[in-house]
């Protein structure tokens, strides 16, 4: 069986390495990136069957990453996150595709009970999903 791929959209460097090394240590193939640019290329060579995208990009409207992957591999799910909950960019990242959403605290176990549990559960699939799955405080 080919291990899941996660791909890591964050600007926070600490944070991204972070992420990476606890995905790696669960057998996750893993990728990061800093930004919008990087990101598009990176997932245009690997689609992943899973992005973890900030929703707090500085540079970027991360709506359009979503659109854009929608589009290139609609069965990639999109998990978002935020650091301050806040329901309107929540519900819009929902609307234009990304598939869950976790609030960023100090701990990721919440993150990967989201993914081992809605996300890559024997029940799910990864063929675009009709509602959102439900969120996750992080």
């Amino acid at each position: 069986m080919k291990p899941v791929s996660i791909m890591i959209v964050d600007d926070n460097a600490d944070y991204r390495d972070q992420l990476r090394h606890a995905f790696e240590d669960r057998g996750y193939l893993t990728w990061t990136c800093p930004g919008h640019e990087i990101a598009e290329s990176i997932f245009a060579a690997i689609q992943p069957n899973i992005v973890v995208l900030d929703l707090d990009l500085g540079e970027t409207n991360p709506l359009d990453l979503i659109d854009a992957w929608r589009e290139m591999a609609p069965g990639t799910r999109i998990l978002v996150e935020l650091t301050v909950p806040d329901v309107h960019r929540l519900r819009q990242a929902l609307d234009h595709g990304a598939h869950a959403f976790v609030i960023k605290t100090h701990s990721f176990a919440p993150l990967f009970d989201l993914l081992e549990k809605e996300i890559l559960a024997p029940s799910a699939s990864f063929a675009p999903a009709h509602e959102p799955t439900k969120g996750v405080a992080v």
